[in-house]
């Protein structure tokens, strides 16, 4: 674990295992704890590479961090620069760290190996769920925002996975510092439904020439599961009973099909159909 300086933001990144590399990018409100039991698996032939996105976790981001698409999609390239990362990549997202990683696939095909997407959204015509909309009013999301209490927010988090333990989400619910929440709202609000224009077209071409498959809960309680029709990939598995956090309760069904992915993208069908 380390912290490196990207943009004015202190950001806390996990690096572990060997091998080729995979970026696990988390949702709101997870850090790359959401990701332990996943890195625990796939340390072992894999290099593991999982930050704290700006406003979560252990990363300290300036209030004025731009969230832009354009500069989430830097972001996570100056990340990968920084470490050293030369060669395509295993890419897998989860909530809005989807909007932040396919935003960088989008516009970095050519460095993208595999690509592995879970409950998020990508696309202009997506109405924000309830409490996503909520954080994108003024006032009302200072409201919600900073009056929810653990109590509240315990709740919420068992309703989308029945495996986390109160010290996880303990955890969760003590990384949303004041300065974090303040940054969870700039995040939802700078991300009106007609920026992704023109960008989600970009994700259909990645999604048609590269290895992609698409993980969903079918009890998904934030995101519904006919969302994951909609990134052109046929390779979709939902998963009956599952909600939001799919990598907690189905950890071992979600890495395997990790696995198979980087496997299929290794055949020599798959690089001829990039070459």
């Amino acid at each position: 674990m380390t912290q490196i300086q990207i943009d004015n933001a202190d950001v806390f990144l996990r690096v572990e295992g060997s091998g080729e590399p995979i970026l696990l990018l988390h949702g709101v409100p997870d850090s790359s704890n959401i990701w332990d039991k996943t890195i625990a698996t796939l340390r072992h032939g894999y290099l593991c590479i999982a930050p704290d996105l700006p406003g979560f976790g252990r990363t300290k981001a300036p209030a004025n961090f731009d969230y832009s698409l354009d500069n989430l999609a830097a972001f996570i390239d100056k990340l990968l620069v920084a470490q050293e990362i030369t060669t395509p990549v295993n890419l897998v997202v989860h909530d809005i760290g989807g909007i932040v990683g396919l935003a960088w696939a989008a516009r970095n095909p050519d460095k993208v190996k595999s690509l592995t997407i879970m409950s998020t959204v990508f696309f202009s015509d997506y109405e924000w769920h309830a409490m996503a909309r909520s954080w994108r009013k003024p006032i009302v999301g200072e409201l919600t925002m900073f009056l929810m209490g653990f109590k509240a927010f315990s709740q919420a988090m068992k309703r989308g996975a029945r495996s986390f333990s109160d010290q996880q989400i303990r955890q969760s619910y003590d990384h949303l510092t004041l300065r974090n929440r303040r940054l969870i709202l700039r995040f939802y609000r700078a991300l009106n439904p007609e920026v992704f224009a023109g960008w989600e077209d970009e994700l259909r071409r990645l999604t048609r020439d590269t290895p992609t498959q698409v993980i969903w809960g079918e009890a998904d309680g934030f995101l519904p599961a006919t969302l994951a029709k909609q990134f052109g990939s046929s390779n979709i598995t939902l998963i009956d009973g599952c909600g939001h956090w799919a990598m907690q309760d189905e950890t071992e069904l979600v890495t395997e099909k990790i696995r198979a992915l980087i496997a299929t993208s290794n055949t020599p069908a798959t690089n001829d159909q990039h070459e």
